[in-house]
């Protein structure tokens, strides 16, 4: 009988001693990917960044003109020699009428989305471009994480999307070698100064089963200009208010009504706050409702954008660094679900 116990105790120790070191483990584990995510955050690099944008940002690279080819080849490089392969260039036509058709009819999916150029004369085309990293675990499940490369005719697009675009290089850079449990698509879309045209076209061509699987999208534009403001989440959805005319006040409300799972995680930093807006590439994701944010500097003092002004010397590398950092701590904790 003494034996027994004895035996008894001796198994209850090692089951405890088994929880602790089980408990013990996972404290550890999520230790080290905390430090893991410091550590990622810290190889940011504000002079790669800048350096990008004065490569793309040397003249002005609208949609469907040769100047875009030669920053569509600059960006595919890049991504080439930071290790990427799984590389797709979607190429798009548009009508210029059309197009003007479908922007007034901009919150009606199955107008906004459809192709301009059926049946009717080309004025022009755009490619976007594609860099899948594909996940360590077996999903079709995508992220997506995108800027527009084009700028408007006008504007060497320094801030209105090279530092955007430098963002998205530069997380793909940190990104590259670390274990998700989701595929992150870095898209570079064309036409967003023809208000959207790229991902219109790529979002339109999607099946619904490929809708299902985009987790979120998170794309960036027009984020580095020299200000003290913080940072927008632009988001939008069919959501709406009672009263027809809205006041600020309302266009808060009726943010925080439409808002997302990727929107707040933004919202965490105080520097982020909410807004409603639908110039930018994560409103044809919204038509279908797809979670999807825009960040965006705050632009209540005016921002330098499709014009000349819009140039390098605008341009805080201190900005570019914290917009990067916070959307990398937005997809580091997506794909470390």
């Amino acid at each position: 009988m003494k034996k027994s116990i004895g035996v008894l105790i001796l198994f209850i120790n090692l089951l405890f001693v088994g929880i602790y070191a089980t408990v013990n483990k996972a404290e550890v584990q999520a230790d080290e990917k905390n430090i893991s995510m410091q550590e990622l955050a810290s190889n940011i690099s504000t002079q790669r960044m800048m350096k990008v944008i004065e490569k793309i940002a040397s003249a002005p690279h609208p949609v469907n003109s040769e100047e875009i080819q030669n920053v569509k080849s600059y960006l595919i490089e890049y991504f080439r020699e930071i290790g990427y392969n799984d590389i797709e260039c979607q190429k798009f036509e548009y009508n210029d009428q059309n197009n003007e058709n479908a922007i007034r009819h901009s919150s009606q999916a199955e107008v906004f989305l459809e192709s301009t150029s059926q049946n009717a004369r080309i004025d022009g085309f755009g490619e976007n471009i594609i860099i899948t990293k594909s996940s360590v675990d077996d999903t079709e499940k995508n992220l997506i994480i995108s800027a527009h490369y084009d700028s408007s005719a006008e504007s060497s697009g320094a801030n209105d999307n090279g530092s955007g675009v430098s963002v998205v290089l530069e997380l793909a850079e940190i990104l590259k070698d670390v274990d998700l449990s989701c595929n992150i698509k870095f898209i570079m879309f064309s036409g967003e100064e023809k208000y959207m045209l790229g991902s219109r076209w790529f979002v339109g061509q999607l099946s619904e089963s490929e809708r299902n699987d985009i987790i979120g999208v998170i794309n960036i534009d027009s984020i580095a200009e020299k200000s003290d403001l913080g940072y927008l989440a632009m988001i939008s959805g069919n959501k709406r208010l009672d009263n027809t005319e809205y006041s600020e006040d309302d266009i808060k409300k009726l943010a925080e009504l439409n808002k997302n799972r990727i929107s707040d995680l933004f919202l965490s930093n105080s520097r982020f706050s909410l807004t409603m807006a639908m110039n930018s590439d994560h409103y044809p994701f919204s038509l279908l409702d797809i979670p999807a944010v825009s960040i965006v500097q705050d632009w209540q003092e005016g921002l330098a954008v499709n014009d000349a002004a819009d140039v390098i010397e605008n341009i805080d590398g201190e900005r570019l660094e914290e917009a990067a950092e916070q959307v990398f701590e937005v997809v580091f904790k997506l794909g470390s679900a």
